[in-house]
Order: structure tokens, then C-alpha cells, then sequence
């Protein structure tokens, strides 16, 4: 089948027949509006406070609780949408602002001549015990999911945005690749070349007609769902190619915003966490931003909470506009370590750095990892649900407890490297899945005439509050019995008194992280010596007597930094 139809009309709806195929369904609900304009107004600029967003992939909203929900029993479809119901209540219950579900990606393969739904197969067919659990008594009886969603959502007011994953790339082939070959994305598999013209106009036709069809509140654009839009070397040239295609975007929800005589529909970006990344892969946010296109940006890493990120540069990006900063959180700690996720100290640490640096609110990805190895406890998706509530408040959030990790986000560990890790290999020590190399561990060269190295880890503390306490913790491998090391925060010997420290003989095993060696466990106090400033700070280590085996490679493990809230003032 050809995409190049001369109607327009015809040719969205074609193309949306094509790619319901990948449509999961999805909900809605409208926004909350002060002064929502006359059906035949000109659509306006509006602003909504968000604080918490959650992004769902194509089955993992539902697909669980349902599976566990009807292991059992044989589902009738008013328990199927009562269960759909009870998942929507569960964001409103955890006080989510905006919940974001995929409607858009390529699934890995190729696609029958009828185009047969992968997602709606994936929901079908989800299975416990041999069984079938998914969602075919509600399709069967005439239930239209996103029906279903639209309704729960607008009764518990809250936003509904359709995702989009621009070119996600789980597997090594594309579902289009049979249709159009020149399409193809050939220095990463499985991906679509934005270049070509018939790749964004098949991705706008299917916007007009999704919205077209669902009263959903805007779309999220995830373009780091896989990063890659344009072959390496082209990215930075063709940059303007994708500004043109979010206005697109823009002017089709504003067109939808019209026809609905709603005031806005609004437009969100997930991006890579460094304007650089950014910059190399072709995304040019700040003319987006500065055409007035989208109304949030959410600077992520591809997989893992990253506490670090620079906040601050993406607000001198929308000074003076509308649009909004939500950086992301995702349950992973660091590749390699996929069997830990964080826990709500952690996140709030990340929160805090994000809001401390002026963030909006805080993003929510991939967020079914805390109860997917869990779901035989009735109460504990909604338990993980309602942690992140705590993270709606930037006081709430400076109040208590917070745990910052700065553990290796792409290095992973020595010996093994966990499913992700193997799909994203590169070969280069700290290579993130963006293509941008960033030192993330500490190692020091046993040969090297002064063996020493340092890493920047940011901590968003008051350092001049005198109930502020503040410890910096690590683990060292690879020490000799009378090896002597030697610490600096910001260029600034630490004192001896100011460090404890305690061997650990057994090791750290799989359950407490990472499986690593015995080691000596390093605790720095650094309220007290006054070195540590808000906001990027540098550490540095140093082997001052080096009297070890040339082949012990000493490496810093496990860098983390904890606030206490018993220690806190009370604000």
C-alpha cells in the first residue's frame, strides 16, 4: 500500500487506518480553563500548572493490574472497564497532573498486509498462567478504550495527552521497511530517516486524524524514543527540518484547539538532558521554544534518573514564554543495575536538585518497574503510585529526607551487563544511547606519575543553614593494605577528621546493588568542612601512597551524598 495520496483528507485517513495498527488507546480529559474562547475564536496562549506528568508506554499503564486482576477468572468486559477505571482513579489519588500514554511507536518486525494492530494484540494477549488476561472482553463488547480512559480522566480532572515515540527502535527492523527501504535509518536499524519527506508527513497525517477522532488535551513529542532521527553526520544540518515539523504539530492541535473552542491544546518534548545532546542530534529546542510550538520540555536521560542535570539552562530557554521545565525521574539507577530501582529518598534528592534550579514540576517515565516483580500484592502498584505524590511540593520535597546518588549511569559494572545494556553497547566507557561520551566513575592508574581523577556531582543544599547534615558516602576497591588516599571537594583538601572510614570484608552482593569485592567504605562529613558548595561541586581523589600491585585498579564505587530529615530546619 502507498502512502502518496493527492487528497489530503484521504490521505490521513488512510494513513491513520494504516497506523492504528499501533495505536494502544488511550484517554483524555480537558483542560482546566479560566476563559475558554467561542468556538470561532483565535486559538489563545494558555498556561497550566503542572507538577507531576507521568508517561506510560504502549501496555504498561493497564496491562499488569489487569493480568493479576483476572488471573482467576474469566473477565466480563464491566470488570475490564471498572478496572480501567480504577487505574485512572489511582493518578488521581496520587495527585497526578497529567498523565501521558503512548499511541504512536513502530514496534520491531514488519506488519501484514492488513496492517494487524501490534498493540492492541500486545493488550489482547497478555497471559498469566497460560491464560489470556488482556483486553478482548472490552473490545468485544464495543468498549473504545480511549472512550473509557477520556471519561474516568475528565471525571477526576485531569490532563490526557497521546504520545508519540518518534522513532522507537525496539529491534533491528522497521514495520515500514518492506513499503519504503529509502526510509530507512541505516546506521541505526530499525529507525526512520526524518530527512525524508514521506517520514514526517506519515507521522501528520497521523496527528490530524488521531486528533481529528479523540478529544485528548495535546501530545507529547518523545523524541528520545530512540534519539536518532537523522544519520550522525547529518543531525546538526537538518535540525531545521524538525522545527518545521513541530510547528506542524502546533498547527494541527491549534486547529483541533479551534474547532473545539478550546483556548490551547498543548505540546510537550521529551529531549536529551544537555543542550549539546540536543545540539548533535538535530534538535534545535530553542527555535521551538521561541516559535511558540511547544508548552513544556522535559530534559531526560534515556533510562535512569540523572540528578545532574542543568536545569537552569533550560529555563534561559522559556524566559519570557509560556512554556514549562518538568526534567524526568525513571526507576533505574544505572545500567547494570537492573534489578534495584529508586526509592522515594532518592527521587526526592533529584526533585530537589530540579526544583532548586527553578524546574515547573517533575516528569514521570518507565515507572512500572517498581511493581512489575510485584503484582501478587494487591496494594502495591497504588503503594508506588502514591510516592510520588511527595514530589508535587518543591517544600515538601526540601523537608525531608533526601538521598543523591551519582552511580555510573552508562559504564556499567565490570564483569556483566544488564539487557539494556547489551542493546545500547557502544564500546566506550560512559557512551550514552544519545551518541555523547560523559566521564561518570572515578579510576585511578596505579602507573600514572600522580594517580588521581575527580567527578562533578551537583547538590542543591543550603550549605549556610547550621542544621544542615550532609554526608558523602562511597566505596573504594582495589586498595592495598598500606595505600594512602587523599580527598579534595572543590579543590580543597578534606580534612582527616573529617573522614570515617570502615573495610567491608564480605563484599556488597547483588541484593544491596552492584556485586562488588570487599571494599572500604568512605563517610565525609561535608557540613562540617564547610568545602561544599550549592549547586556543581568537584571531587577528587587522590592516591598519595601507592604501594599496590600495579594491576589493582582502585575505583570509586557507589558515590552518594545524604541529608537526613531529622537534621533538617524546619521551614
Amino acid at each position: 500500500m502507498q502512502l502518496d495520496y493527492v487528497d489530503p483528507s484521504q490521505r490521513r485517513s488512510a494513513v491513520f487506518r494504516i497506523l492504528c495498527g499501533f495505536l494502544l488507546t488511550v484517554g483524555g480529559i480537558r483542560i482546566l480553563e479560566t476563559n475558554s474562547p467561542a468556538a470561532d475564536s483565535a486559538p489563545q496562549k494558555s498556561v497550566r500548572e503542572r507538577r507531576l506528568l507521568i508517561n506510560w508506554d504502549q501496555a504498561a499503564i493497564s496491562s499488569l493490574q489487569l493480568t493479576y486482576a483476572h488471573m482467576d477468572n474469566d473477565p466480563q468486559a464491566e470488570e475490564v472497564k471498572a478496572k480501567i477505571e480504577d487505574i485512572i482513579d489511582e493518578h488521581a489519588k496520587a495527585k497526578i497532573d497529567c498523565i501521558v500514554q503512548t499511541v504512536f511507536a513502530l514496534p520491531n518486525g514488519t506488519v501484514s498486509a492488513n496492517f494487524k494492530s501490534f498493540y492492541r494484540d500486545e493488550l489482547r494477549d497478555v497471559y498469566h498462567k497460560g491464560r489470556p488476561m488482556g483486553l478482548k472482553p472490552l473490545e468485544d463488547a464495543g468498549y473504545d478504550r480511549l472512550k473509557v480512559m477520556i471519561d474516568r480522566a475528565h471525571e477526576k480532572g485531569m490532563e490526557f495527552l497521546g504520545g508519540l515515540r518518534m522513532n522507537d527502535r525496539h529491534g533491528t527492523s522497521s514495520p515500514l521497511s518492506g513499503q519504503h527501504p529509502e526510509w530507512q535509518l541505516t546506521e541505526y536499524p530499525g529507525g526512520m530517516d526524518y530527512k525524508n519527506d514521506g517520514v514526517r508527513q506519515m507521522i501528520l497525517d497521523f496527528v490530524g486524524e488521531f486528533l481529528e477522532r479523540y478529544d485528548v488535551d495535546g501530545l507529547e513529542l518523545d523524541w528520545m524514543r530512540w534519539c536518532h532521527m537523522f544519520q550522525s553526520l547529518e543531525a546538526e544540518k537538518n535540525a531545521p527540518l524538525l522545527t518545521d515539523f513541530v510547528a506542524k504539530v502546533r498547527l494541527l492541535l491549534d486547529q483541533a484547539a479551534h474547532k473545539r473552542g478550546r483556548a490551547r491544546l498543548a505540546l510537550g518534548v521529551r529531549i536529551p538532558q544537555t543542550l549539546e545532546e540536543c545540539r548533535s542530534l538535530g534538535f534545535d529546542v530553542a527555535a521551538w521554544v521561541r516559535s511558540g510550538s511547544v508548552d513544556f520540555i522535559c530534559p531526560t536521560d534515556f533510562f535512569h534518573t540523572d540528578s545532574n542535570i542543568r536545569t537552569e539552562d533550560y529555563l534561559k530557554l522559556v524566559e519570557g514564554t509560556a512554556c514549562r521545565v518538568y526534567p524526568s525521574i525513571h526507576p533505574r539507577i544505572g545500567r547494570g543495575n537492573d534489578h534495584q530501582c529508586h526509592t522515594p529518598e532518592s527521587y526526592r534528592a533529584a526533585a530537589h536538585n530540579y526544583y532548586q534550579f527553578g524546574a515547573h514540576g517533575i516528569s514521570v517515565y518507565n515507572y512500572q518497574y517498581h511493581w512489575r516483580e510485584d503484582m501478587g500484592s494487591a496494594d502495591a502498584w497504588p503503594r508506588a503510585m502514591g510516592d510520588l505524590t511527595g514530589l508535587r511540593d518543591p517544600q515538601d520535597v526540601a523537608r525531608d529526607t533526601r538521598h543523591y546518588l551519582y552511580h555510573p549511569l552508562w559504564c556499567g559494572p565490570r564483569e556483566s551487563v544488564s539487557a539494556i545494556g547489551r542493546a545500547l553497547a557502544v564500546g566506550q566507557q560512559g557512551m550514552r544511547p544519545t551518541g555523547i561520551a560523559k566521564k561518570e566513575d572515578i579510576q585511578l592508574d596505579r602507573l600514572a606519575k600522580d594517580p588521581s581523577a575527580s567527578l562533578d556531582f551537583r547538590i542543591a543544599e543550603d550549605w549556610n543553614d547550621a542544621n544542615l547534615v550532609a554526608t558523602l558516602r562511597f566505596k573504594v576497591t582495589g586498595l592495598a593494605d598500606n595505600d594512602e588516599l587523599e580527598f579534595s571537594l572543590n579543590g580543597k583538601t578534606v580534612r582527616a577528621s573529617h573522614i570515617r572510614r570502615v573495610f567491608d570484608s564480605d563484599g556488597q552482593t547483588a541484593r544491596e546493588g552492584i556485586p562488588l569485592p570487599p571494599f572500604h567504605l568512605y563517610i565525609l562529613d561535608m557540613a562540617a568542612s564547610k568545602l561544599a558548595k550549592f549547586g556543581d561541586n568537584r571531587f577528587g581523589v587522590r592516591l598519595a601512597k601507592n604501594l599496590g600491585d600495579a594491576s589493582l585498579i582502585v575505583r570509586v564505587e557507589d558515590l552518594e551524598a545524604h541529608v537526613p530529615r531529622k537534621a533538617l530546619k524546619q521551614r
